[in-house]
């Protein structure tokens, strides 16, 4: 799942970034025959079971309020993967990236991957990786779905990969909700007053509403960044800033 040589480079705290309930998921079954969706899947030669859900593109197909607010946000994930995998914290070989699906399953990123920029492209990569499971292909995916996950299992999972015991791993869910703290702040509390050598970032992966899934017993600490509601790259992008500036 990480390459050696980036998992040997590690010194110090790492980070792991894991978006909760993303809105990534194949067209369901029950929009398979509708209008928007059968003249995309055409227009780029696929089955419409075989696209990702759109809202930019399949904004008709939703009847419900919520669902049209909420649902079909692979966008989301792209823009996170973008940020994380650029980021200075994973050129030091101190970070990990995850998604957990509304569906139950887990993303699961080499920090090594060069994902594509341009949004079609990584579109059909995604689209891939939910009919095969893995890509590229063989022994050695760069990314891997794992399904049948849910936000417990998922977590469990991340915590049985880290080489870091799980009295040194701190985990933090990012909430309106929470404790408004800033985010080096609570980086340094918990490195430095905890003694954390890793920390697992829960981010909701949705651009409106709540988490659909059940955090009770996983989070250590529940905190909310200054600002009020913020966009999931925001969060993202002060996690990847704020953790660097508070084990500093």
């Amino acid at each position: 799942m990480v390459d050696k040589d980036h998992e040997e480079g590690r010194t110090g705290p790492t980070l792991t970034l894991l978006l909760v309930d993303s809105e990534l998921e194949l067209v369901p079954r029950e929009y398979w025959s509708h209008p928007a969706v059968v003249q995309n899947a055409r227009k780029r030669k696929k089955k419409p079971s075989m696209v990702l859900l759109d809202s930019s593109l399949h904004h008709s197909v939703f009847r419900d309020k919520e669902e049209k607010n909420r649902r079909g946000r692979p966008d989301i994930v792209h823009q996170f993967l973008l940020l994380g995998l650029d980021s200075v914290l994973n050129q030091q070989g101190r970070l990990s990236l995850f998604a957990h699906t509304r569906n139950d399953e887990l993303v699961v990123v080499d920090p090594t991957t060069r994902l594509p920029k341009n949004y079609n492209r990584y579109s059909g990569l995604f689209e891939e990786l939910f009919h095969t499971g893995a890509v590229p292909a063989g022994s050695m995916p760069l990314i891997k779905l794992m399904r049948n996950m849910d936000l417990r299992s998922s977590v469990d999972h991340i915590l049985s990969k880290s080489q870091v015991v799980r009295d040194r791993t701190r985990i933090l869910l990012l909430h309106p909700d929470g404790e408004p703290t800033e985010s080096w702040e609570a980086f340094r509390y918990l490195v430095g007053q905890e003694k954390a050598e890793h920390v697992i970032c829960l981010v909701g992966g949705f651009s409106n509403g709540d988490l659909k899934s059940s955090v009770e017993g996983i989070p250590d600490r529940t905190i909310a960044l200054p600002g009020g509601t913020l966009k999931v790259w925001t969060v993202v992008s002060e996690l990847l800033v704020g953790f660097r500036a508070g084990i500093s």
